[in-house]
């Protein structure tokens, strides 16, 4: 897959919507829509598209309650739910104890219904207000840029002045769109990055650890008579050894991987839920050999994992740091097993049965940004590739693996459809991969530039924010 797929940007606030900062009209709108691209309820109109004449400017200015149809108010009204689960009891309630909206549910009419919805308020124009001058309503942007720019703060009028960026909000929320009507409804697996995705240093966010809980009880519940649930598996997809990922995310989500599939050191290492690896493969003794030479040149620690073990030939503080800030197994010193001090160190090319990748690191990035490309000379002269998750570390791996390359061995195994059926979540280089394939791949706010150019969606809240919590419920569950 090598298109470049569509962005778009959200907030998760929209149960705390403001007073809508102006009116707009879909229905008269062309500005800044290239040809063939949608608005909010799936269509692109001009003047022409309707039947009547002089829609396009209505002999009388619109108040309101005219300048949205049904379609678009239903659906901005479902994407409110869907971003506040919290109120499915309350205004998205019947009152008989059933969820859910529907036209019929909304006796009082869908207009008034999202206008009492969002809170609007019309700073003292009254709730008839008419536009002054018609011939400005092509000035007007989309209810997709009122919504965005609503629960993103954006100011109107620097909005205004930047036609690139209206056009990127306009293409972005019918995106959004598409993702919820035709994505959403087929999506059964999640898998999601650890570091920088779910957690912000060692800090997973209770939305966050909330969802995981979800995703996973509705994956392995143990009650057969319960009816199937929408979320079939839940994995991680992570640089991290399987022990690592289980002392990463803590007392109560740790031991709960074992439950789960899991796609580990990046792509090298998969199980299944029984803990059968699905797929694995190690580096070669050549590109080893070759990468201790670099290190050794440079003066730059090195790391290498055969599973859940972890090796170095030097105990600096970076490699240390592995455990105490990354949640990594303590890092072996590796040595011959005698007792002689001068013969104590061996090159890590020497441990068997061999290492799944190594870790090139060092707190110098200026000095990093130097090896890397050595780094991938080397890698192309002895089938390896190099990868990178954190800024302080490069990662050498076989020719041919990746993150991506694992969850596509695991979604095989476990019968699932990437392209239709997986939600991905992610933030760094080493996840585009991933978040390009999947049905819906979802970036955090905190993403590097590669992750935001490979995903679906791009979450306004960052990783310590619970945005990967957020995007589980918006396009993982059913509400």
């Amino acid at each position: 897959m090598t298109m470049t797929k569509p962005i778009v940007v959200l907030a998760s606030a929209v149960a705390s919507l403001p007073a809508l900062p102006f009116s707009s009209s879909l229905h008269h709108r062309t500005a800044f829509l290239p040809p063939g691209h949608s608005t909010l309820a799936g269509r692109h109109r001009t003047a022409g598209d309707d039947a009547t004449p002089n829609t396009a400017i209505p002999a009388t200015p619109p108040g309101k309650s005219d300048l949205y149809d049904d379609e678009e108010l239903f659906d901005l009204l479902n994407l409110h739910k869907a971003l506040n689960p919290e109120e499915e009891k309350g205004l998205f309630s019947d009152g008989d104890g059933n969820d859910g909206l529907n036209e019929e549910s909304i006796a009082g009419g869908i207009h008034d219904w999202v206008l009492q919805t969002l809170n609007e308020k019309d700073d003292g124009e009254g709730a008839d207000a008419k536009l002054s001058d018609p011939t400005e309503l092509s000035a007007i942007p989309g209810l997709h840029d009122l919504v965005l720019e609503t629960i993103a703060d954006i100011d109107s009028t620097a909005a205004s002045e930047d036609e690139s960026f209206s056009s990127v909000n306009e293409l972005a929320y019918d995106n959004l769109q598409t993702l919820l009507r035709d994505k959403k409804p087929a999506i059964r697996a999640i898998a999601t990055d650890v570091d920088g995705t779910l957690l912000s240093g060692q800090y997973l966010h209770p939305t966050t650890q909330e969802a995981i809980l979800k995703a996973i009880d509705q994956a392995y519940k143990t009650n057969d008579e319960e009816p199937k649930r929408k979320i079939e598996h839940f994995f991680p997809a992570t640089g991290k050894s399987r022990r690592g990922a289980e002392l990463s995310l803590g007392p109560i989500i740790g031991p709960l991987l074992y439950q789960c599939p899991g796609v580990f050191i990046q792509g090298l290492y998969c199980v299944d839920k029984q803990g059968n690896v699905v797929f694995e493969k190690k580096l070669s003794n050549e590109a080893i050999l070759a990468a201790e030479e670099l290190v050794a040149e440079f003066g730059i620690s090195v790391v290498g994992y055969d599973g859940d073990d972890l090796y170095t030939t030097e105990q600096t503080e970076v490699v240390i740091s592995l455990s105490e800030i990354y949640g990594e197994p303590t890092v072996q010193l590796i040595h011959d097993g005698s007792g002689n001090e001068e013969k104590k160190k061996k090159k890590l090319a020497a441990h068997e049965p061999g290492l799944h990748k190594l870790l090139i690191m060092d707190e110098d990035l200026e000095l990093l940004s130097k090896v890397r490309p050595r780094l991938e000379e080397l890698a192309k002269q002895t089938g390896a590739t190099v990868t990178q998750a954190i800024p302080t570390m490069l990662e050498l791996l076989p020719e041919g693996c990746s993150k991506a390359n694992g969850v596509e061995k695991l979604c095989e195994a476990l019968g699932v459809d990437i392209a239709e059926e997986l939600l991905a979540l992610g933030d760094a280089e080493n996840d585009s991969g991933m978040l390009e394939d999947a049905a819906i791949g979802v970036a955090v706010g905190n993403a590097c530039p590669r992750a935001r150019d490979a995903a679906d969606f791009i979450m306004r809240e960052r990783h310590d924010e619970g945005a990967a919590g957020l995007a589980m419920n918006l396009f993982g569950f059913d509400a």
